[in-house]
């Protein structure tokens, strides 16, 4: 037993040692993620006391890409800056059962295009064989962009259509992960990530509706204008290619 703990102590002195020899202070870290991609999704279901029933079901995709800088502030620590351009989508179903068993429903799609910014610190763990680091990484960003909305509703009386505008977007987000770098050659490595990421975004929303009569086919028009304020928490699986650049 005593020979085993041994011979583990050693092994993780080495692979830390060959940790230190592959990266220094002063290193530079440039690279770029291929992608970043996270989806959620939340359902809920309404029991209202006077026997409406509602239920509503959310669904989004994001996808983001962009270069990254970092310098080693020491052989196993990197502060850097990553700005990315994102693009988001999601969707919104709702159905309401009424008193009477009448039933409406509506669906909403998003899609939504930001630059932002942010620091990331990024730890490298002990090396394995195979030239290969596990890291932790935590990073946040802010941004700004602009969308599109559209969607439909119907009543029993009634069939909607909406387009719309997004703008005054202000959108940040933090997050953090676990990944493993594999260098290919001793300055070139490939990252693969997986993680958790919180976002916030405010934006400011026209919307134009057209409403045609199923009875009469009369068409009206109105506008509907609001500001939304929407959190989403995701997993997040991420790809990208870094050099490794004596500073």
């Amino acid at each position: 037993m005593k020979k085993e703990m041994v011979i583990m102590i050693v092994a993780c002195l080495l692979f830390s040692l060959y940790s230190k020899a592959q990266f220094s202070r002063g290193t530079i870290m440039l690279g770029t993620t291929i992608g970043s991609t996270g989806y959620s999704d939340a359902n809920s279901n309404y029991s209202y006391d006077v026997g409406t029933l509602k239920s509503t079901g959310t669904n989004a995709f994001t996808f983001s890409a962009g270069p990254q800088i970092g310098i080693f502030l020491s052989p196993h620590l990197v502060f850097g800056a990553t700005p990315s351009i994102s693009l988001s989508t999601s969707h919104v179903n709702t159905t309401t059962t009424n008193t009477n068993s009448s039933v409406t429903g509506s669906t909403t799609s998003t899609t939504t295009t930001t630059f932002s910014i942010g620091p990331y610190l990024r730890y490298y763990l002990l090396g394995i064989p195979g030239n290969n680091w596990f890291y932790l990484q935590a990073n946040g960003a802010v941004g700004s962009g602009t969308g599109t909305s559209s969607g439909n509703s119907y009543t029993t009386t009634a069939l909607s259509n909406t387009s719309g505008k997004i703008s005054r977007i202000f959108t940040w987000n933090t997050g953090a992960s676990l990944g493993l770098t594999h260098l290919f050659y001793r300055r070139i490595g490939m990252d693969v990530a997986l993680g958790y990421n919180y976002s916030h975004a405010q934006n400011y929303n026209v919307n134009n509706t057209f409403t045609t009569n199923k009875t009469s086919g009369t068409i009206t028009a109105s506008t509907n204008n609001y500001t939304l304020n929407t959190g989403t928490n995701g997993v997040t699986f991420a790809v990208g290619f870094h050099w490794f650049l004596k500073g």
